[in-house]
C-alpha cells in the first residue's frame, strides 16, 4: 500500500459504506459547515444525511452521494455563493435574527415563515452577487456601494468604488453572420482573442457579449473560449451568455454547454425581451430557462439577467409598433404628464395608456413584485446571483427587495 499516494478529497465518488482518508477529510469539511456527525469514522447514515442537507442547501440533487457536482462546489475556493449558518438561541425570533444579519425573513426560506423556530435549530442563508449592467449614458447616475460590481460597455470614464467587468461594445452583436466572421478561421479567432484582451484594461473580468451563435459555429465558439481562457491572466474572470439563442449541442451542431461550464467563471442567462406589450419578465419564464441549463451548468455559476427599466410601446394608425426603453422615473412622470389611464390586460398585468397625435402609447413598468420573484428563483436554485439591466433605470425600491432575500456578496476571487 505504500506504493500508492494518499488519496485527496474529490478523487472518487463517496457514498454509504465508503472508508478511507478522503472520507475523514469529508467529515472535516462537513463539521466546519456546521453538521453534526457524531462519532462516525466512515461514510455512515449521519454522513449521508449531512451530505444530503448540504446538497439541498446549495440547490443540488439531494441524493446523499458526494460526486462530481458536490466536489465541484465544495472544493472551489472562489465560489460566488457564500453560505452562513445561524444556530438559534433561546428567546430569539426569526425577525430578530434577520435584523442582526441585515436581511429579511425571506432569506431563510418559506418553511421557516410558516412555523415557529426553536433553540438549537440551524438557519441557513446566502450571500449572492448582484451586478449592474451600466449603460454609458447612465454611468454617473448609478448607486454607490450597493453592488458586487458593474458591467461596463468599455473602460469607464471615471473610477468606480466596486469591481467592474468589461463587456466590449464593439463586439456586441445579435447578428449570427457577424459572429461567424469572427470565428470562421483560426487566424480570425486569434485576432478576435487579442482584440478582446486589449479591451480588458484594469477590469476584473471580460464579458463576451455574443447573444447568438449559429449551430455551425459551436465548435469554433469553444475554440475561442479556450484561447481566451489560456491567455486571460488570473485572477481575471471570463463571462459568457447562454440561453435559447446559443443552441446546445445536437447532431446538427451547437455549443457543448458542459465544455463551456468548465471554461468560464460566470454564465449570464438573459431573459428574452417581450415582443409585444405586456410584462417584462415572469417567474415561470425564469424558472424554465434556469432548469434548461442545470443538466450541464453548475447553478452557482449562473447570473440571471433581468430588466429593471420601463418599456414604452408606440403604435401608429397603420398598426406599426415601436419599442423604446425608459428609466422607471421618466416613464412614470411621462404617464402622469399625459394623463395616462391605468388599465390591466387579460393576464392582469397593469399598464398605462394614452393617445397623442393619432398614435397610441402603452407604458409597461417593471412590476414591483418582479424583483421578489427573481430573488426567489435565485435562492431556490442556488444561483450565483442577479444582473440588473440597466443600472440607473431601476425603481429605487428594488434595493430593499434584494436585501430581503440575501446579502449582497463582495467579489470573491483570489
Amino acid at each position: 500500500m505504500s506504493l500508492f499516494p494518499k488519496r485527496q478529497l474529490g478523487w472518487r465518488t463517496l457514498s454509504l459504506g465508503h472508508k478511507g482518508p478522503d472520507v475523514a477529510q469529508l467529515h472535516g469539511f462537513l463539521r466546519l459547515q456546521g453538521y453534526d456527525l457524531g462519532s462516525e469514522t466512515d461514510f455512515g447514515y449521519l454522513t449521508k444525511d449531512a451530505v444530503r442537507r448540504w446538497q439541498r442547501d446549495h440547490g443540488l440533487v439531494a441524493d446523499g452521494i458526494a460526486g462530481k457536482r458536490f466536489f465541484a462546489l465544495a472544493l472551489k475556493k472562489d465560489v460566488p455563493v457564500l453560505r452562513t449558518v445561524h444556530v438559534v438561541s433561546p428567546q430569539e425570533t426569526l425577525e430578530s435574527i434577520a435584523k442582526t444579519y441585515g436581511v429579511g425573513i425571506e432569506a431563510f426560506g418559506d418553511s421557516f415563515q410558516r412555523k415557529p423556530i426553536y433553540p438549537g435549530q440551524r438557519l441557513v442563508f446566502f450571500d449572492r452577487e448582484v451586478w449592474g449592467m451600466c449603460p454609458r449614458e447612465m454611468e454617473n447616475k448609478t448607486p454607490i456601494g450597493q453592488l458586487t460590481g458593474r458591467i461596463c460597455p468599455g473602460q469607464p470614464g471615471s473610477p468606480f468604488p466596486e469591481p467592474y467587468v468589461v463587456r466590449p461594445s464593439a463586439f456586441e452583436s445579435d447578428d449570427v453572420l457577424k459572429v461567424h466572421q469572427r470565428l470562421r478561421t483560426p487566424r480570425k479567432r486569434r485576432r478576435t482573442t487579442s482584440e478582446l484582451l486589449d479591451s480588458l484594461g484594469s477590469a476584473q473580468g471580460l464579458y463576451l457579449p455574443w447573444e447568438k451563435v449559429a449551430p455551425v459555429d459551436g465548435r469554433r465558439y469553444l475554440k475561442l473560449l479556450r484561447l481566451l481562457r489560456k491567455r486571460l491572466k488570473p485572477p481575471s474572470l471570463l463571462w459568457v451568455e447562454l440561453g435559447p439563442n446559443v443552441p446546445s449541442w445536437t447532431l446538427l451542431g451547437g455549443v457543448d454547454y458542459a465544455a463551456v461550464n468548465s471554461l468560464v467563471d460566470r454564465i449570464v442567462l438573459p431573459l428574452p425581451p417581450p415582443l409585444e406589450p405586456g410584462p417584462l419578465a415572469s417567474r415561470r419564464q425564469a424558472e424554465e430557462l434556469v432548469v434548461s441549463l442545470l443538466p450541464a451548468i453548475h447553478s452557482w455559476k449562473i447570473l440571471l439577467r433581468i430588466p429593471v427599466y420601463a418599456l414604452e410601446w408606440e403604435t401608429s394608425l397603420e398598426g406599426e409598433t415601436y419599442q423604446r426603453t425608459l428609466p422607471y422615473q421618466t416613464a412614470l412622470s411621462r404617464a402622469y404628464r399625459h394623463g395616462a389611464r391605468l388599465s390591466h390586460d387579460e393576464r392582469g398585468f397593469p399598464y398605462y395608456s394614452y393617445k397623442k397625435r393619432d398614435r397610441f402609447y402603452q407604458i409597461c413598468l417593471p412590476h414591483h413584485g418582479l424583483m421578489e420573484e427573481m430573488s426567489f428563483v435565485a435562492n431556490r436554485h442556488n444561483l450565483a446571483g442577479l444582473v440588473l439591466d440597466a443600472l440607473g433605470m431601476e425603481d429605487p425600491r428594488v434595493w430593499n427587495t434584494l436585501t430581503r432575500y440575501f446579502r449582497i456578496a463582495s467579489l470573491n476571487i483570489s
